[in-house]
C-alpha cells in the first residue's frame, strides 16, 4: 500500500516538473527581438526605436538592454528591468546628429538573442539620369527658282538733318558702403562643476571654476555663452526624457549662478539639455558615469583680424 502511495506522489511530482517547463515564460517563450525599426526626427533630434519582442511576462523576459552606437562608438546603453505592454513598443532618445552620421542600435532580450538595426543620417539617394529626346532630322529646303532683279533706282541723298545738343548726362552716385558684419569665432570650454546622481546643485566649492568663465565674459563684453547639461545613461524608470530635463536643470543652475553671484547679463547666455548624448566616458563604470554628469560651455567671440 504505502509503495503504491509513493508511485502515485512520484508520478504527480514528474507531471507538474514536465507541465512547468512546457508553460514556464523562461523555458517555452523566451525568443530574441523580432525586428527593430529606428526613426529620426531632424525638428525635435529625438531617435524612436521601436521594438518587436513577444513575451507573456514582462518582468522575467523582456528587452533588457539597449545599446546605441554613432559612428562606430557606443553612446548610450540603456538598462530596463521589463518591457511596456504589448509586443511593439517604442523608446525615444534625444541624440544630436549631423548629416552622414550612422546609428546602430541593438536589442538585447534578458533570456535569449539580440537584433541590430542600422540608420544613416540624411543619406541621398541617387535619381536616375532621364535619356534626351531624339533629335529631329534636319530637311534642306527646296531650291527656289531665281527671278531677274528689278532695275535699281536712282538714289536720292536726304536734306541735311540740323543736330539737337546732347541731353546733359545726370551724376552718378555711388552706393553707401555696406558694413561688414562681425566674425564670430566659438570656442567650448569643459566646465570644472560635477553634480551627484539625479541632483543639479552647483556646490559652493565650484565657485572659483565658474568665476573664471565670468570673469572671461566681462573681459569679452560682446561675448555670449550656451551652457550644455549631460547627464549619465542610467534610467532606472524607463523614462528617457527624465535624463533630459535633469541635464536642463543643471544647465540652468550654472547659467543662475552666473547672473547671481557674478552679474552677467541673463540675456548673454543660454541653458540647453542633453541628457546622456555625446558621453565623454563609459557609463559601464561609476568613474566614467561620474564624469558624464557635467556642464560644459560654448562660448562666441567677435573674431579681430
Amino acid at each position: 500500500m504505502k509503495k503504491n502511495v509513493f508511485q502515485l506522489r512520484f508520478s504527480h511530482m514528474v507531471l507538474l516538473i514536465f507541465l512547468f517547463l512546457c508553460f514556464s515564460p523562461q523555458f517555452s517563450c523566451a525568443s530574441a527581438p523580432k525586428s527593430v525599426d529606428l526613426i529620426y526626427d531632424m525638428s525635435t533630434q529625438n531617435l524612436s526605436v521601436t521594438i518587436n519582442h513577444q513575451t507573456l511576462f514582462a518582468g522575467m523576459h523582456h528587452i533588457k538592454y539597449v545599446e546605441i552606437k554613432k559612428n562606430g562608438m557606443l553612446i548610450s546603453k540603456n538598462i530596463y528591468g521589463t518591457q511596456p505592454t504589448g509586443s511593439i513598443f517604442t523608446y525615444t532618445y534625444n541624440i544630436p546628429v549631423q548629416k552622414g552620421d550612422v546609428f546602430e542600435v541593438t536589442a538585447i532580450c534578458n533570456l535569449w538573442g539580440h537584433k541590430t538595426s542600422t540608420l544613416i543620417i540624411d543619406a541621398t539617394a541617387s535619381v536616375a539620369e532621364i535619356p534626351a529626346a531624339p533629335k529631329e532630322a534636319v530637311v534642306a529646303p527646296a531650291p527656289v527658282a531665281e527671278t531677274p532683279a528689278a532695275p535699281k533706282e536712282a538714289v536720292v541723298a536726304p536734306a541735311p538733318v540740323a543736330e539737337t545738343p546732347a541731353a546733359p548726362k545726370e551724376a552718378v552716385v555711388a552706393p553707401a558702403p555696406v558694413a561688414e558684419k562681425p566674425m564670430l569665432e566659438a570656442t567650448t570650454i569643459a566646465l570644472n562643476v560635477k553634480f551627484n546622481t539625479a541632483k543639479a546643485v552647483v556646490e559652493k566649492k565650484y565657485h572659483n571654476d565658474i568665476k573664471a568663465m565670468a570673469d572671461f565674459m566681462k573681459a569679452h563684453p560682446g561675448a555670449t555663452a550656451v551652457i550644455e547639461g549631460y547627464t549619465d545613461n542610467v534610467d532606472k524608470f524607463n523614462e528617457p526624457e527624465k535624463n533630459i530635463k535633469l541635464s536642463q536643470a543643471r544647465a540652468e543652475s550654472v547659467r543662475q549662478y552666473l547672473i547671481d553671484n557674478f552679474g552677467i547679463d541673463a540675456s548673454r547666455i543660454t541653458a540647453v539639455g542633453y541628457g546622456p548624448a555625446k558621453p565623454i566616458a563609459s557609463n559601464d563604470t561609476e568613474k566614467g558615469r561620474q564624469k558624464n554628469r557635467r556642464v560644459q560651455v560654448v562660448i562666441e567671440t567677435v573674431q579681430t583680424k
